[in-house]
């Protein structure tokens, strides 16, 4: 796979989040909707393309300052099939997004962790997306 086929597979994926749940942003006023329901939602949309492929949320990597990606894509209990890292943002701007690129560089992409692919999602509340996809070049 490449970075390209990567992206189509993560906007088919939230094509169908928002058609499967389009009302996922409607909460009464006693409700706040967090990024972990939305990462769970779409974790559960991504993992239909990859059933081979072990996913987690929110995972604490210690030695990585405590760092906790929102979706991984991996086989636990091994390195050697790190594939996907993925940071969601909820009406994020582009300061988040840069920034989770980042995090991703600095720690994910990294020995021994060395993830192949990661990931930007930003969903916005209007109903419409950001996705950078990116591979690991080291």
């Amino acid at each position: 796979m490449n970075g390209a086929k990567l992206k189509a597979v993560l906007e088919k994926a939230v094509a169908n989040l928002f058609e499967r749940q389009p009302n996922i942003f409607e909460f009464t006023p006693e409700t706040g909707q967090t990024e972990w329901n939305l990462t769970h939602d779409l974790a559960v949309e991504l993992h239909a393309f990859f059933p081979s492929l072990d996913h987690d949320l929110d995972v604490l990597k210690r030695g990585y300052d405590n760092m906790r990606p929102d979706i991984v894509f991996h086989k636990r209990g091994t390195h050697t099939s790190n594939f996907l890292v993925v940071k969601v943002k909820r009406d994020g701007d582009p300061r988040d997004i840069d920034a989770d690129i980042e995090k991703i560089h600095l720690h994910w992409f990294r020995e021994p962790l060395h993830y192949q692919f990661g990931a930007a999602v930003n969903l916005r509340s209007d109903g419409k997306h950001g996705i950078v996809v990116f591979e690991n070049k080291t």
